[in-house]
């Protein structure tokens, strides 16, 4: 078996990222938030998004939820290493989200902080979580952790600074637990889980650039995203320089 079919990676294109979606609707489960959902609930699942690489894709994937009838909930770093919150672009991307009728949440990094205690966790995470509100004009409910690690994963109390902690034990204990991190399926495949009659709660983890429009592994599919948004940012360049009538000088003259 080679890694293509070991590590499926047919699963991961936008196109079977929509069937999926349909499966979890055909199979009845309804799409929450976090702080939606409760101990009645018969059959819910809880669709996260962590964006740690192109909010493009994201956006593209908010895309199908929404011309497919569901919600998701996006949680945005504000310490990325692959895209600026504050870049005018990108908080457009995040508004345009929100207006899909998805919730936002602070996909939280601990390690930027160097954060190893509890009472550090809630104090970083509220400065992180006032600025995200003031920027955005929104009042966030959740959040989830970027890049666990013993400690952070040691955290499961059902709220810091007030935001409810999609990894606390209450969610550990109460949700089956499906995740795509670093491109293929951590625990189960998610079409088995979606399939699989005895779960009834359900947390389902996305990341964006973990899914293409094409078949591809997932360092290619990461390193497409960033082909994707160099080209983006270079596109930008030429056209601000030319909306300012500013010489955009190259190896031929000016463009």
């Amino acid at each position: 078996m080679n890694n293509q079919e070991y590590f499926r990676f047919e699963d991961f294109t936008l196109t079977k990222y929509r069937t999926m979606i349909q499966t979890a609707k055909k199979n009845n489960y309804q799409f929450k938030f976090f702080f939606e959902q409760n101990d009645n609930d018969s059959k819910i699942i809880l669709w996260r998004h962590d964006v740690e690489f192109s909010p493009c894709i994201a956006l593209q994937m908010a895309e199908i939820e929404a011309d497919e009838g569901v919600k998701a909930t996006y949680f945005f770093q504000l310490h990325a290493e692959f895209y600026n919150l504050l870049e005018k672009d990108i908080s457009e991307i995040v508004l345009k989200i929100k207006s899909y009728g998805h919730d936002l949440g602070l996909h939280f990094d601990s390690h930027y902080f160097n954060v190893t205690t509890e009472k550090d966790l809630e104090k970083y995470l509220a400065l992180d979580t006032h600025f995200f509100n003031e920027i955005f004009n929104v009042d966030i409910k959740v959040f989830s952790f970027h890049n666990t690690n013993e400690f952070i994963l040691s955290c499961e109390n059902e709220r810091y600074a007030g935001l409810i902690n999609v990894y606390s034990k209450y969610f550990k204990e109460k949700f089956s637990y499906c995740a795509d991190s670093t491109g293929y399926w951590r625990y189960e495949r998610l079409d088995d889980v979606l399939n699989n009659p005895a779960v009834h709660k359900l947390q389902v983890l996305t990341h964006d650039a973990m899914w293409s429009r094409e078949i591809l592994p997932p360092r290619q599919r990461v390193f497409l995203s960033i082909d994707e948004n160099a080209r983006r940012i270079k596109q930008w360049y030429d056209d601000t320089l030319k909306k300012f009538g500013s010489k955009n000088i190259d190896w031929e003259g000016a463009l």
